[in-house]
């Protein structure tokens, strides 16, 4: 993480103004530029205050008409708490996931895309009424990994390789690809198609030798994360490898561009993958309950996983560029310079704290199958839900990397669209635990947990209790009986364990 000059905060908003309408940036959207920066810059310590400063004098931000300003939800702030004075920065904050609006992702109809503030972040509302059992979208994912289970059948070419659907269920047998360097195939010409321009060109072990041990990991700890960062980073480099990068005539070229238009390019994939809610891996482990016992062990394998990641997938690794001999790596450096950011923002996904920044990314968006998804990713949480996911059947089959969000009940235009991350029915303390340790908010205040919390006589002040003492009130006061308590415990930790991502 970096602390930026004012020149680079200065260029890097003059980069987000450049083809737009105005050429200053409104003050209701400081707060949601300002997190969308230091998200796609790895920036820290940069406060409102400066930022807005900083833009100020460079003549980047609207002159205020009043002593406030409007909030991306309508509402008046003045960013100061009683007495006017300013709430000094909280020391959770790095604990707080943040995400932001990518413009470019296709919002489905009859919804909206929403920023609410820097710790709720993004979010979906409804921009009509939705009736109960009513489809409000589907959605393929953005970056495809299999389910633990079934990564040995896909390595072995059982499963395809993209949609991970039995290959023997392919509704033309003539259409399975196979790749000619190892034992991976495909389903259609289409899933080839798509694994080939964003991971396997990268990511083949015959393609690539030098991921092999990052692979071989992967399989050998059925680490989900992992693989889903190792695609998410190969998506990203595929937009600069001769693939992707037809000549500048003929055939080539217009493949070139249909490639770009079906899978971005290097800046639109990096703006996408950062819009994700990020946070680092070490933040959510350490909110384990056998953290104290598991950290020397956990820390071991991060490095190992770090290691085998750079190896494989950075182009300025040192194993690659000292070697006498070095693997080839089918990134075009040619085509990093070609953008003058290019380079320095792949040196910083390669630091160690991006790497562990990509592994809470990773474990805080995946869906239940471990797909990263563009629009489900802005679906907030509620134990009282009013949408459902569910996977769609392909070939009579569910399909893991496809999803449907249904109404669970009616939804008025205008309420937001919240999904349950966990399962509703638990008790409230274990709700409140979960959420806190898995995905990194807390304590929940939705409808329902507001309900359970006032039967028990508790109401969360962030001025008198900190998260961490709030919730040990409500595990004690929402289930007296301790042995009860002592019976759910194990259950409660093999859930969490199960839920870090390997």
């Amino acid at each position: 993480m970096t602390a930026p000059s004012e020149a680079q905060i200065v260029e890097a908003v003059t980069a987000k103004l450049t083809g737009s309408q105005g050429k200053t940036v409104p003050e209701a959207e400081l707060v949601r530029l300002l997190a969308t920066l230091e998200l796609e810059n790895d920036w820290t310590d940069v406060s409102a205050k400066r930022f807005h400063s900083v833009l100020s004098k460079n003549a980047l931000v609207d002159s205020p008409s009043t002593a406030t300003t409007a909030t991306s939800n309508g509402e008046a702030s003045t960013g100061a708490g009683a007495g006017g004075k300013k709430k000094k920065k909280s020391k959770t904050d790095a604990g707080v996931p943040r995400s932001y609006i990518d413009a470019n992702v296709s919002i489905p109809p009859g919804v909206r895309a929403h920023y609410f503030d820097a710790v709720k972040g993004k979010g979906l509302v409804a921009s009509r009424s939705f009736a109960e059992g009513e489809l409000v979208f589907t959605e393929e994912a953005y970056i495809a990994t299999p389910p633990p289970e079934a990564f040995d059948q896909v390595s072995s070419g059982e499963l395809c390789a993209q949609c991970f659907l039995p290959v023997s269920s392919a509704p033309v047998q003539l259409a399975i690809k196979n790749c000619a360097k190892c034992k991976m195939r495909w389903c259609t010409s289409a899933c080839a198609r798509t694994a080939m321009a964003t991971h396997h060109t990268l990511l083949c072990t015959g393609l690539n030798p030098a991921a092999k041990p990052l692979v071989q990991l992967v399989q050998s700890q059925k680490w989900q994360s992992l693989h889903c960062v190792a695609r998410s980073l190969a998506r990203l480099l595929s937009t600069l490898t001769p693939h992707n990068n037809g000549t500048a005539s003929g055939k080539q070229s217009r493949e070139q561009d249909d490639l770009i238009a079906a899978y971005g390019d290097f800046e639109t994939v990096h703006a996408r993958l950062s819009s994700f809610a990020t946070v680092s891996e070490l933040e959510r482990r350490s909110r384990n309950p056998g953290w104290a016992t598991e950290k020397a062990s956990f820390e071991g394998i991060l490095a190992q996983a770090y290691t085998a990641l750079c190896n494989a997938l950075d182009p300025y690794a040192d194993a690659r560029t000292s070697a006498p001999h070095p693997d080839p790596h089918h990134v075009q450096l040619d085509l990093i310079d070609a953008v003058k950011t290019r380079k320095g923002q792949i040196k910083d996904l390669f630091t160690y704290a991006s790497f562990l920044k990509l592994l809470g990314r990773a474990n805080v968006n995946m869906e239940k199958f471990g797909g990263l998804y563009s629009v489900h990713s802005f679906l907030n949480h509620s134990c009282a839900p009013n949408v459902q996911i569910r996977h769609v059947p392909e070939r009579g089959i569910l399909a893991s990397m496809k999803v449907a969000a249904l109404a669970l009940r009616p939804i008025a235009k205008d309420e937001e669209l919240v999904i349950s991350y966990i399962d509703p029915s638990t008790r409230l303390g274990r709700r409140q635990l979960v959420l806190y340790r898995d995905y990194c908010f807390g304590p929940c205040t939705c409808p329902k947990c507001k309900q359970e919390l006032n039967e028990v006589g508790l109401q969360y002040d962030p001025a008198k209790n900190s998260v961490k003492t709030f919730l040990d009130s409500v595990a004690r006061k929402s289930n007296p009986d301790p042995q009860a308590q002592a019976a759910q415990d194990p259950s409660l930790e093999e859930e969490l364990r199960a839920s870090l991502g390997f």
